[in-house]
């Protein structure tokens, strides 16, 4: 893996700023240089891993916590209507999940005492409720979680679950899909692997993508999931020591060398400039060919029944 002074080394050579008749130059004799090149390196490098890029994956393991109402149950939405009470019930509930849309009431109770009572008043879209049931109900507690108010509204991802969780944020979000936000080094996607049991190690088809930044799996799926990705090099800020490593390929160091020196030399010396772009294109075309990393384009759709 080369350094900041590796690079730094190199970018002067290519300037013709490293030596004069055999012997190196001070650092007082090419300092400008030396501070653009500081300066120019970290968006010469991200410039390039845009080209050679650099791989990662991020691991997620699912393995679903059972709903107490059923498999696959509580996904569909439900309307409310005043008068007409909607009851949640479980034996032994100890944490719930569940969506409504609009200002409503909702009892917790357990053997017919109320422990919680919760105030939607968020209207017109749906709101997440979620948290363990307290005091801990024992196994054979009966649990009802009562949906009431004055004004229609929905409910829907609805779920009991027989356990408790360190928290309530800890409670499992029921969705039919999971929601996952990538590292924040994320340039683009790749593919999903997954490996579950059985042995089973093979490509995973059925995710869906959001807005580059989120990665959303079926809730039901079990399995470990490497999302692969590629991914932007860790920063070089200009005062970074000369030690500090490259994350981009090797063999892209040239790039990276020639991009900053392309910048370093655009306003002050046009024609060097042209000349170390001209040696960057061959460069690129050496380097990228056929070797180029392909991201994946999934075309199929799937949903969940």
């Amino acid at each position: 893996m080369k350094t900041k002074l590796d690079c730094l080394n190199l970018f002067l050579r290519y300037l013709d700023e490293a030596t004069k008749k055999g012997v190196d130059l001070p650092s007082t004799k090419n300092a400008d240089y030396r501070d653009k090149f500081n300066h120019f390196l970290n968006e010469a490098q991200i410039y390039i891993a845009g080209l050679v890029k650099i791989p990662a994956v991020m691991q997620i393991t699912q393995n679903p916590i059972p709903n107490q109402l059923g498999l696959l149950q509580g996904f569909d939405i439900q309307q409310y209507l005043p008068g007409n009470t909607k009851v949640l019930q479980g034996i032994g509930t100890k944490s719930y999940y569940f969506e409504m849309d609009n200002i409503g009431t909702v009892l917790i109770k357990v053997n017919g005492t109320t422990v919680k009572t919760i105030e939607n008043t968020v209207k017109r879209q749906f709101t997440a409720w979620k948290g363990n049931i307290v005091p801990t109900p024992l196994d054979t507690d009966n649990v009802i979680i009562e949906f009431t108010g004055l004004y229609p509204y929905n409910i829907r991802n609805t779920s009991l679950f027989k356990y408790a969780f360190p928290t309530d944020d800890d409670v499992p979000n029921y969705t039919p899909y999971t929601v996952y936000d990538v590292p924040s080094d994320f340039m683009s996607f790749d593919s999903v692997i997954i490996k579950g049991n059985e042995r089973v190690y093979e490509q995973y088809i059925a995710y869906r993508w959001e807005n580059n930044k989120k990665v959303i799996l079926e809730y039901y799926k079990q399995g470990s999931f490497d999302i692969h990705y590629f991914k932007y090099p860790a920063a070089i800020s200009p005062t970074a020591p000369d030690d500090t490593p490259l994350e981009v390929e090797d063999k892209a160091i040239d790039l990276v060398v020639l991009q900053a020196g392309i910048m370093a030399t655009a306003s002050d010396n046009p024609s060097l400039s042209s000349w170390l772009r001209s040696l960057y294109i061959e460069k690129v075309q050496n380097v990228v060919g056929n070797e180029m990393p392909q991201e994946t384009a999934i075309q199929t759709v799937y949903s969940m029944n």
